[in-house]
Parts: structure tokens; C-alpha cells; sequence
């Protein structure tokens, strides 16, 4: 098999590592500088599978927290004040919103109810104190609402989120169905969010990233105890094309089951693979440690084993 070499990480772009991603997967190449269309490698270092599987841990988890976070904030600015007038965020900021729907005497109960149009507009508001900040406006359509789920068809036109890690940028249109389930203290929440292409831009330790998702089906669930978060998982699956100023570069990534992460989305347990144009790369986590699989052509031959601690590996995400 005739094999291409790939320059050694410290030569290419820093980006390369979130090229590689997913994000994504949460909870927890093109043209210029490659051509993706190339022969499969034998030269991925050890640092670009550290790159690589730490921002595939990231950035699957950021997009759906990011998407759960402008919903959830939605609700608290309709609960919060009237529709057509400034509202004061409980957790900082201001937004305002309008509402059309089917019902008139629904219009007026401050929560989303099936059928409904709404149209928000957020400055620097969060819905509570420590909650992700928002900016930027969407649209959603409630498709269906009970008790304890909701399914929305919502488009998003550069709404920024402020994350813990970073910021992320949210454009296009996409839908997001969540089921909140609780259990005494403890409650559970399971965001699925589909869209067959979206645009997403992640500024993380300092670097900016630009990516287009499409075929995108993940799940973020988030399990709370007395009000706090104690686990957070994600899984799923979604094709990534990265964009940076040397070129572009396509990746699929894929969980086996949920990968489990701690309360900061730092992943756990779990396994999942990034699918290049000719190479495939599975990582593995056990608790603090992961082992990081390379498959050159992708033949269902092992090339590469590289273990790191999950602490060094989510030090190169970004």
C-alpha cells in the first residue's frame, strides 16, 4: 500500500487539531496546505492524536451545551416579563422577545406552549446567576410541548454563548428535542439536537476555529443532584469540515454508547472514532487515563498506540 506522509504536528497550523475533531459530539483534510482526496498517513505524532482527541472531546459537548443554553435561556426571558418590552435577565443582562400563536389566551402564561412562534433578542443575558451568558438573536417553533418534553424547530443568527471554556458562535437551523426526567433530588436532562448542516465558530484557550457541521445527531445529557450538576455524557454522531487561512478538512466522528464526563465536561469513560478520508483514530478513556488508536487506511490494523493522562490530552484542546 502506497502511503503518504504527513508533516510532523509542531509545522501545521495549530488548527489542525480542532480540524481533526469530531463535535459533538455533550456534557462531556481540502485544499491550501492538504488535499483530503491524498493516500492515508504514517507520520500522525504523538502530540497531533493528543490535539486531535481532545478537541473531539470538546467540541460536541460545547456545540449541544450551547444550543441547550439559548433554549433554556428563552424560557427564563418568557417567564420573566412580556412580550414587546425590555426584559432584565435574572442572571445579568437584558433580552426581548415577540410571540405569535394559535391560541390568544396562551399568549400570555410566560412558557412555551405547542404551536407558538417566538422571535428573542438577547444582550449579555443569563438566566441566572453563573449561567451561560447569550447574545444575538433566534427563532424557535414549539412542535410539541408536555409535561416533561419539548421538541423545537429553532434558527439561530449569531447567537454567542459564553461557556465556561470559551465562547461558541450558533448559526443556522436545526432541531432540539429535550425530556427532563427527576427522580426525589436528582434530575435528569437529555438534549438531542439534529440538523443536517450548521455553521459553529469556538473561541477556546485563545484560538478561534471556524467549522461547518452537517449530518449532526447528538445528545447531550446532563444529571443534576439538589441542584447541582454531578455528570455530564454525550453521544452521537456528525461530520465536521474545518476551515482555516492554509485550507479545509473533513472528518466523521462517532461514539460507541455515551462518553461520560464530570461536572465541567471533562471526559471520564467512553470511546468514540474520528473517521478521516482515508485513516480512522479510536480513543479510549478510562478514568484519567486514554489511549488513542491509529489505523493508517483504515484496514482494521492498529499503527499507532499513544496513552496520555486525560489531564495532558484536554491541555492541547483548542
Amino acid at each position: 500500500m502506497n502511503r503518504i506522509k504527513l508533516r510532523a504536528i509542531d509545522t501545521l497550523p495549530r488548527a489542525l487539531g480542532m480540524l481533526s475533531l469530531v463535535a459533538l459530539l455533550a456534557a462531556c483534510g481540502g485544499g491550501g496546505g492538504m488535499d483530503n482526496s491524498q493516500s492515508s498517513s504514517n507520520s500522525v505524532s504523538s502530540d497531533a492524536a493528543k490535539n486531535l482527541s481532545a478537541n473531539t472531546a470538546v467540541t460536541p459537548n460545547d456545540s449541544v451545551t450551547a444550543m441547550s443554553a439559548a433554549v433554556s435561556t428563552a424560557e427564563t426571558v418568557v417567564a420573566a416579563g412580556l412580550a414587546n418590552v425590555t426584559i432584565a435577565c435574572p442572571g445579568g443582562g437584558t433580552a426581548v422577545y415577540q410571540v405569535t400563536g394559535p391560541d390568544a389566551s396562551l399568549l400570555l402564561n410566560h412558557q412555551l406552549d405547542q404551536g407558538e412562534d417566538y422571535t428573542l433578542t438577547y444582550n449579555a443575558c443569563s438566566s441566572a446567576s453563573g449561567a451561560a451568558s447569550v447574545n444575538g438573536s433566534l427563532t424557535l417553533f414549539v412542535k410539541t410541548k408536555t409535561a416533561d418534553s419539548l421538541e423545537l424547530d429553532m434558527a439561530t443568527n449569531n447567537v454567542v454563548v459564553t461557556l465556561p471554556h470559551g465562547d461558541v458562535t450558533l448559526n443556522g437551523s436545526s432541531t432540539l428535542t429535550r425530556t427532563i426526567q427527576t427522580a426525589g433530588s436528582t434530575t435528569t436532562t437529555t438534549t438531542q439536537w439534529v440538523t443536517p448542516n450548521f455553521s459553529v465558530t469556538s473561541n477556546r484557550n485563545g484560538r478561534t476555529t471556524s467549522f461547518s457541521y452537517s449530518n449532526v445527531d447528538l445528545t447531550r445529557t446532563v444529571v443534576t443532584t439538589n441542584g447541582a450538576v454531578t455528570s455530564t455524557s454525550f453521544s452521537g454522531t456528525a461530520t465536521l469540515t474545518w476551515t482555516w487561512p492554509g485550507g479545509s478538512f473533513a472528518v466523521t466522528l462517532a461514539t460507541q454508547g455515551s462518553v461520560g464526563c464530570d461536572a465541567d465536561g471533562t471526559p471520564t469513560q467512553g470511546i468514540w472514532s474520528i473517521t478521516l478520508p482515508n485513516d480512522r483514530i479510536t480513543v479510549t478513556i478510562v478514568p484519567g487515563t486514554v489511549t488513542i488508536a491509529v489505523d493508517y487506511g483504515n484496514d482494521g490494523t492498529i499503527d499507532r498506540l499513544y496513552t496520555f493522562t486525560v489531564t495532558d490530552m484536554m491541555n492541547n484542546a483548542g
